[in-house]
């Protein structure tokens, strides 16, 4: 066994340069990579609180836990770093993330707050206790927590968090002076300095700068580095009718499970807080679960009937550890690149409810494009590859049509937030529960949000976001060119 504290030499070097891999990968979106080599890691080195960190927020919101366990994994190894390292803000402030990812709110809270007694300057606590306020539609108090501060401390962080409260708030002239310095400032750290890109191009398109905030955007996803779309052809060709046909369906009532999927950006979030205002509904946010699972095994290994029952018990503990409303007779998981699994899922949850949210490809693509995803959508970084995405989303979806038995509800997003009622009660229906007005005024839930769309969705259904992209039309002509006729 090797001593948890090795003083010098081969060992601990070796040590440390795994320990910094497994930093390297986390930076590059490779979390499973990295979650295998910190496990390691931590064998080696159980106290390592560098490591339990890491590890903890690797982890965050992938339900990675024992199956016995009430708590996630990343929530209690970031609780054990806490009391290694008591009083440690940044360690307080992940815990507090993984809390939130749990959906666990109130302690999340308490979280961030000790982070705060521990240091009341603590620009990221100040920051994340924010954007908890935020989520739980508190908008004027996040505004009063950062604002006090920023007088005294110009810590770009909060520059950050003032601009995009600025934004939610519509007081865009002020977020554009708060954050300018920061794009402008070329020493500035470059992660800030791309927020403040994407922030900027927000803020500008507010006021109608379309101009102005196309630069922006494209600043900012030329700073991020432009990756390849996915390969859809492969997974075409892999998953045949006779493949598909070979996997038993799991002999689990899984009713009780609605999958949103689509394209980001197509209006899963909108569609979940419709659903989840329902209430006999509930909505866990994004789940990882059914991309692990499908890369859990090979293809051919999924012939056994135990293993396919097994994965579905699996998903729906995952469901009731998630859902915090024990009246809920369904729980919606409105991961929306779900779309690439449903030959798995159609084996795995044959019971589940699907809706497919579709939106007009050119405003679907162009608020990808606005978007500043994390490192796991590496397509959403120029026009051109973000078509290509598309184009691919369209031929699975076809193909998934011509070889799945599955009953796929198609939410048009022009249509729901045209007529939202009657579009309203077709979902519900297919979900197979009744209709409540509660539905209609989704902005009106009291539970916290956690996505991309958080402005979207504290406001009533509205249309204002349909053909966006003639705003931008002179900009688009390659993702334009690409999309004809779709």
């Amino acid at each position: 066994m090797i001593d948890p504290n090795p003083p010098t030499g081969a060992i601990q070097t070796a040590y440390q340069q795994a320990r910094q891999r497994a930093s390297d990968l986390l930076s590059s979106g490779q979390r499973e990579l990295a979650v295998v080599l910190l496990r390691d890691l931590m064998k080696q080195q159980p106290k390592d609180v560098l490591v339990l960190r890491m590890l903890g927020v690797a982890l965050q919101g992938s339900e990675e836990m024992a199956v016995k366990s009430k708590e996630p994994e990343s929530v209690r190894l970031l609780r054990f770093a806490s009391q290694l390292s008591p009083g440690d803000p940044e360690l307080l402030v992940d815990l507090a993330a993984s809390l939130r990812a749990a959906g666990r709110i109130r302690e999340a809270f308490g979280a961030v707050d000790k982070a705060l007694a521990a240091d009341p300057a603590h620009a990221r606590a100040i920051m994340y206790k924010s954007r908890l306020l935020q989520s739980t539609n508190r908008i004027e108090q996040a505004i009063e927590l950062i604002s006090e501060r920023r007088k005294h401390d110009p810590d770009p962080m909060l520059a950050v968090g003032y601009a995009d409260l600025c934004l939610h708030q519509k007081r865009h002239e002020d977020g554009i002076r708060a954050i300018r310095p920061l794009f402008d400032d070329i020493t500035a750290p470059v992660a800030r300095r791309i927020e403040a890109a994407f922030l900027l191009g927000h803020l500008h398109d507010a006021i109608g700068d379309y101009d102005t905030a196309f630069e922006y955007y494209q600043t900012g996803n030329t700073m991020i580095g432009v990756e390849p779309a996915s390969d859809f052809v492969n997974h075409i060709e892999m998953w045949t009718r006779e493949r598909i046909e070979a996997v038993p369906r799991a002999q689990v009532d899984t009713s009780r499970a609605v999958l949103v999927i689509g394209m980001p950006r197509s209006g899963t979030t909108l569609t979940e807080m419709i659903l989840a205002a329902h209430p006999r509904v509930s909505g866990i946010g994004e789940s990882t679960l059914i991309n692990r699972l499908a890369h859990r095994n090979p293809i051919d290994k999924l012939a056994d009937k135990q293993l396919i029952d097994a994965y579905a018990r699996e998903y729906l503990e995952m469901l009731d550890r998630q859902n915090a409303d024990p009246q809920a007779v369904r729980v919606v998981d409105k991961m929306p690149e779900n779309y690439i699994h449903l030959s798995m899922i159609s084996r795995m949850l044959p019971d589940a409810r699907i809706i497919h949210c579709k939106r007009d490809a050119r405003d679907t693509c162009l608020s990808i494009f606005f978007q500043q995803f994390g490192p796991w959508i590496k397509y959403a970084r120029s026009l051109e590859t973000i078509a290509e995405q598309y184009l691919g989303y369209l031929r699975l979806m076809d193909h998934w049509r011509d070889t799945l038995d599955l009953d796929i509800h198609e939410s048009v997003y022009e249509q729901l937030t045209a007529e939202p009622e009657p579009r309203v009660r077709a979902l519900l229906e297919h979900i197979r529960v009744g209709f409540d007005p509660a539905c209609l005024e989704p902005h009106k839930t009291r539970r916290a949000v956690n996505t991309a769309s958080i402005a979207q969705v504290r406001r009533p259904i509205y249309k204002s976001s349909r053909r966006r992209w003639k705003n931008y039309e002179k900009h688009i002509g390659p993702l334009l060119e690409r999309l004809e006729g779709v």
